[in-house]
């Protein structure tokens, strides 16, 4: 095995670990929430968001991992027919405004303050302009899946 398929089954086995992590800790999560108790909480929706988005995280990372592995051992697996990356990370960029701007969680941060309506025009439309291209992220994730795919021509006739 050269070089670049060491470094690709390297990277695929930190990403299997990254998801393995990633789910250990949704799992604690998830047990001392059931520990503590859900029920009464005003949070509990985006409590259960964001695990669902942790979850869609691990397990993406787990799978890419094991694409990775499977590509460095040389016999790939077929690709994913969806764009499952761009539709994440989409999902996440829209969770992440939502929470910014509605603060479902107690922190013991500030919240975001502006010092005049200059700046929080500013920031809505930061905010607006975030939302709207993770939306776009997250179609073209499915356009994927949906587009035919297209057969290439084989490069030697």
């Amino acid at each position: 095995m050269d070089a670049k398929h060491r470094c690709i089954q390297l990277f695929g086995w930190l990403s299997v670990i990254a998801g393995y992590g990633f789910a250990l800790l949704l799992l604690r999560g998830i047990f001392i929430g059931i520990t503590q108790g859900f029920r009464g909480h005003p949070q509990t929706f985006w409590l259960l968001l964001s695990y669902l988005l942790f979850l869609a995280l691990a397990a993406y990372f787990f799978t890419a991992g094991r694409r990775a592995i499977s590509i460095a051992q040389g016999n790939p697996r077929p690709k994913a027919r969806f764009g499952w990356g761009r539709m994440l990370v989409g999902a996440m960029l829209i969770f992440a405004a939502a929470s910014a701007e509605f603060h479902p969680f107690p922190t013991s941060v500030r919240a975001l303050e502006y010092d005049n309506e200059t700046q929080a025009a500013g920031g809505h439309v930061t905010t607006i302009a975030v939302c709207i291209g993770s939306v776009f992220l997250i179609l073209s994730g499915i356009w994927k899946g949906f587009r035919q795919q297209t057969i290439k021509p084989d490069a030697r006739s």
